[in-house]
């Protein structure tokens, strides 16, 4: 597998000491529209790819720890999707700001992450956020092509970064191996709701829905009966098989009965969310009303409508360095148009990637929500619980965690490297729905694991 990504060393490299000093000033962000004041210096900008060649560009975010910049460690955030902004992403997640309600200026994270680490956001693969290139050919992605030096360095992201980041890690430990001088210096991957094993993943959620009561036992045992071509032992074998058309209606079946709703009604994206309502506003609204929208829960689920909202501003754009090819369409939060995934890849088994990484002592945190019904916990935990037993290490705690007075989940451990944690309330993006515990896990389980 090619790894293009190590492209990123040559820019990277002037991140051996996180100092901020050596970026191009060009790329500093004096202050994005509706900023407020901060004390920490953020810069964004593209990161040319083969210029000569084809004209790859990647577009980067990068922010300063709020304080001690230079000791503090060096976190890349890679965004799933697959297509999706990672630097788009900041903005409703762990960056240092969130897009206002009205979509038109931002307010202070309290949880951001750059709290304890200096952040970088890279919009990767091409074709996401505002990313380009002028060959075609670089739009039809695969595993391979997200892949960069620092001194304490985390690997972090959500969904489709299950790929994404194991990958990255290996390619940097790799890159370790053949180059004696300026190791990476690779202290934990930490990854969010990720895609290990998509094929169990899907039949997942019936265990899922069957444990919260959404479905009959009826309609579940015939699932398991007909939908039973792979399991966690021969994953990797049967990775090309096609659920039979039996299987497929069946499972269309459970979400509808899951939801309550019909096959006119229903959309997959209640799935990110199983028991919180989509968000029903449009740019449209945000555009003429420009007041607060209401928000139906404690969760707002129009985060990522006001991130695209805020991201089409052309002040905004043009404060961020950003969309310099003036693009035809719109910037959107994750793209379909003018991007292709290699499908295979959705499928592949990332077991093998993660027991790579803990055989060569990388600690590895991986957090859930527990109300997401694209990647249940119940499939992961399954998954990570097999990754175990192929390493012959045993559950040496299972027990619920909280913090302060926020009650957090359930947290398993196996032996001294890997860790899982559900977060009650936590949907499939645990960073926006539940930014106090993800942040906790991060700092508490991950930076403060190995000291």
């Amino acid at each position: 597998m090619e790894f293009r990504g190590v492209i990123f060393i040559l820019f990277l490299f002037l991140l051996l000491g996180v100092d901020s000093n050596d970026f191009p000033m060009k790329d500093l962000i004096s202050k994005l529209p509706g900023q407020p004041d901060v004390n920490f210096r953020q810069f964004a900008g593209y990161i040319e790819v083969d210029e000569n060649v084809d004209g790859r560009s990647l577009f980067y975010y990068f922010v300063e720890a709020e304080k001690d910049t230079l000791t503090q460690p060096l976190t890349i955030w890679l965004t799933g999707g697959p297509g999706c902004s990672s630097v788009g992403d900041a903005f409703g997640s762990v960056g240092p700001f969130i897009v206002t309600k009205d979509a038109h200026g931002l307010q202070t994270n309290s949880f951001s992450w750059n709290k304890v680490s200096n952040l970088l956001f890279i919009d990767s693969p091409i074709g996401s956020g505002w990313s380009y290139s002028n060959s075609s050919s670089d739009y039809n992605n695969g595993d391979g092509s997200t892949i960069f030096k620092s001194k304490d360095l985390y690997i972090a992201g959500s969904s489709f970064a299950g790929h994404f980041a194991p990958n990255l890690a290996i390619a940097l430990l790799d890159d370790n191996k053949q180059f004696e001088k300026s190791k990476f210096n690779l202290k934990g991957l930490v990854l969010g709701n990720p895609m290990l094993r998509k094929k169990l993943d899907e039949i997942a959620k019936v265990d899922f829905f069957f444990s919260r009561e959404m479905i009959n036992s009826s309609l579940y045992n015939k699932i398991k009966k007909e939908c039973n071509a792979i399991d966690e032992n021969n994953y990797f074998s049967s990775i090309k098989t096609t659920w039979s058309a039996k299987c497929k209606n069946l499972v269309f079946e459970a979400d509808l009965a899951a939801f309550k709703t019909d096959a006119h009604n229903y959309s997959p994206q209640k799935l990110f969310d199983v028991f919180r309502p989509p968000c029903t506003e449009n740019e449209l609204n945000l555009n003429l009303a420009k007041q607060v929208p209401i928000v139906g829960t404690e969760v707002d689920m129009c985060v990522p409508l006001r991130v695209q909202f805020y991201f089409n501003i052309p002040e905004v754009q043009k404060t961020f360095h950003g969309n310099r090819t003036n693009l035809s369409y719109r910037w959107q939060g994750c793209f379909t148009a003018n991007f292709k995934y290699n499908e295979a890849d959705k499928d592949l088994d990332m077991l093998p990637a993660l027991k790579n990484l803990l055989q060569q002592s990388v600690p590895v945190t991986i957090f859930s929500g527990d109300q997401d019904g694209i990647i249940p916990t119940e499939g992961t935990l399954q998954h990570l619980e097999k990754l175990a037993e192929e390493l012959n290490i045993k559950l040496t705690k299972e027990e619920t965690w909280s913090l302060r007075t926020k009650e957090g989940g359930l947290k398993y451990e196996f032996g001294d490297l890997l860790k899982f944690l559900t977060v009650k309330g936590g949907n499939h993006h645990v960073t926006s729905s539940r930014p106090f515990q993800a942040f906790s896990i991060f700092s508490t389980f991950a930076i403060n694991w190995m000291h």
